[in-house]
């Protein structure tokens, strides 16, 4: 049984004659009819009905009929695969992505590259602080998507684009803050736990210090954000979170800014889009670059 017949049996099943399914696959009909032959030869019954007009299936007919589709759906997802290492494409591409920047600046981008590119494997890879910055450094992420100031991408010699800003909130539960008994200055947060999210990089450069931590306060560390706002909304302690990750929660009073008086806790960021600068990069990461810089645009 080959692949061909069963493509002229998906043809004659859809067109409904050996005529038009001739025509469709730039065949002859003796050529059809003898593939369609050969065919039930192997299968060892009849396929179709042949006392009417149109061709009709019979049961059997229908159930390889089915498998066939089958098949032949895989066979096309493999040759489209080989294809797609043919052309030099990266089976697998890696964007670093900041646990402070909200990805749905990335959705558009992401799904213009499902269409363009269904065989390559993408893998999101969250990092916190330096860690998105070490991943594309290292080149095991093609590019990174997080906050950072220019001056920084500039010294590692990274291109990079601007995508949007948010703002990083210093924020605690209603309860936690009727405990604090309207604090003044940040002094007056050293008794409550600060809750730190740790980096997931080395920490180098301006990253080596813990940043909006002051001496003496007493803290907790998580891995991740998502832990982090838990244990805020528990009143475990209060924290620095970025704007788009507590919106609910800000809306539904489970937490609120921490306000001092003339202290600035809260401050905005902007998050970009950046990649090491190189003359030769893959496809998915070229497609990648321009799908961004045309969001931004």
């Amino acid at each position: 049984m080959k692949l061909d017949q069963l493509k002229v049996l998906r043809a004659v099943v859809e067109s409904g004659t050996i005529k038009s399914a001739a025509e469709s696959l730039n065949r002859t009909q003796p050529a059809v009819s003898q593939s369609l032959k050969a065919l039930e030869f192997q299968t060892g019954t009849e396929l179709f009905d042949r006392s009417g007009y149109r061709l009709e299936l019979t049961p059997v007919g229908r159930r390889v009929y089915l498998q066939s589709l089958r098949v032949l759906s895989e066979a096309e997802d493999l040759t489209q695969l080989v294809r797609h290492f043919e052309k030099g494409q990266e089976e697998t591409i890696t964007i670093a992505i900041d646990a402070a920047a909200d990805p749905n600046v990335m959705m558009p981008v992401l799904a213009k590259l499902q269409v363009g590119f269904p065989d390559t494997r993408v893998v999101l890879r969250a990092e916190v602080l330096s860690g998105a910055i070490e991943a594309v450094r290292s080149g095991e992420a093609a590019l990174a998507v997080a906050p950072a100031i220019p001056v920084m991408l500039e010294e590692e010699g990274f291109d990079y684009m601007p995508l949007a800003g948010s703002v990083m909130r210093n924020v605690a539960a209603p309860t936690l803050l009727d405990a604090m008994d309207a604090p003044r200055t940040l002094a007056d947060l050293r008794r409550f736990h600060q809750v730190i999210a740790r980096d997931s990089g080395q920490a180098a450069g301006l990253f080596d210090r813990e940043l909006g931590v002051q001496k003496g306060q007493r803290r907790w560390y998580v891995s991740d954000l998502h832990m982090k706002k838990q244990l805020l909304v528990a009143g475990l302690g209060w924290g620095r979170l970025p704007q788009h990750l507590i919106a609910e929660e800000l809306a539904q009073d489970r937490l609120r800014d921490i306000v001092l008086p003339h202290t600035h806790l809260s401050f905005e960021i902007e998050v970009f889009v950046f990649r090491q600068r190189r003359s030769a990069m893959g496809p998915v990461a070229t497609h990648l670059w321009k799908a961004f810089a045309d969001q931004a645009a």
